[in-house]
């Protein structure tokens, strides 16, 4: 527990002034005692969290941190009066930079100010779930970043909202039309909550966000399949009945379960959603995690592109900038 340096915190005990306390020691303990702290500041009790059969602790590191957050802690824990153990442990894998590790010192990183200037916000979240070190080690690069954003945020998730909302507005005057939604599409989207929430509590987000967009890439396919431009002119009954599930999508893929993402977990993409809310004006709408429907005959706002295309040649341009470095 202790270590031979000049600096640290001391060992409080006579004889051995000349040690220090083992970082590591401290450092988990601090967990506890910030807590307590924060506890302190609202005036509630912190024994609801570490003393509690109802609380879940939750550990989120890197794999090289392991033994510290499932050896050292729960032994100071245990001695401190058998508080409560972490619950899951979520330790993810490493990332490196175009095949090479990472280093600070030698500016061989992407900044995130940097990041955050120059790209969509939720692109970055998205990348970095989708393509995160969840379960391996993974590799950041330039192309499969502006790939992933151009060929699914846009392509996929982007492409289905914007294309269902100009629709509606261009041949129904903004109106969500009469019409039920599928059967089968409505009892995907009421076991993707279970699916999706599953996933998010064990740690899983890669999973999560995949379930999500694997969804949103079958609602394309359905959008095609139905060929609501083609119906709109020779069948208008039946396109009414594809645009009002189409909508369903979009609220519920788009909207409802994104959003609930966001506000009871980790958000994904809370900036795009915030914008689909503005567009289809339900931002009042309260809801839970449960599948819940626009109703017929709401008017949609203004529609906006959710993401713009990423030129390839940032792809150049990128690792140019970080090949002089």
């Amino acid at each position: 527990m202790t270590r031979d340096l000049d600096w640290g915190i001391p060992v409080p005990v006579e004889g051995f002034e000349d040690k220090k306390i083992y970082v590591w020691v401290e450092a988990v303990l601090g967990y506890l005692s910030a807590s307590k702290k924060w506890a302190e500041s609202r005036g509630i009790s912190w024994e609801t969290i570490w003393s509690s059969e109802d609380a879940i602790h939750y550990y989120v590191h890197g794999k090289d941190n392991i033994p510290f957050h499932t050896i050292i802690l729960p032994a100071l824990l245990k001695g401190h009066g058998n508080l409560h153990l972490p619950d899951r442990i979520i330790s993810s894998e490493y990332v490196t930079l175009e095949g090479r590790k990472i280093s600070t010192s030698k500016d061989w990183a992407v900044w995130m100010p940097y990041l955050i200037e120059r790209y969509n916000p939720d692109t970055i979240r998205y990348f970095f779930i989708a393509n995160g070190p969840e379960k391996r080690d993974t590799v950041f690069s330039w192309r499969e970043f502006v790939n992933k954003h151009n060929g699914e945020i846009l392509g996929a998730y982007g492409n289905f909202v914007n294309r269902s909302l100009v629709f509606i507005q261009k041949f129904f005057g903004g109106q969500v039309p009469e019409g039920q939604c599928n059967p089968d599409i409505h009892k995907t989207l009421v076991e993707l909550y279970d699916k999706v929430g599953g996933l998010i509590e064990q740690g899983d987000f890669k999973d999560a966000l995949d379930a999500v967009f694997s969804f949103i890439c079958s609602a394309n396919k359905y959008f095609d399949d139905q060929q609501p431009w083609i119906t709109v002119k020779n069948d208008i009954n039946k396109c009414r009945e594809t645009l009002h599930t189409c909508v369903q999508i979009i609220v519920h893929t788009c909207v409802q379960i994104i959003v609930n993402l966001s506000i009871l977990l980790n958000p994904f993409l809370p900036f795009s959603s915030d914008k689909i809310r503005n567009m289809l004006r339900i931002d009042d709408m309260i809801v839970g995690w449960e599948y819940t429907e626009i109703a017929a005959g709401s008017r949609i706002g203004e529609v906006k592109t959710l993401f713009e295309r990423i030129d390839k040649k940032v792809i150049e341009e990128e690792n140019r900038l970080l090949t002089k470095k």
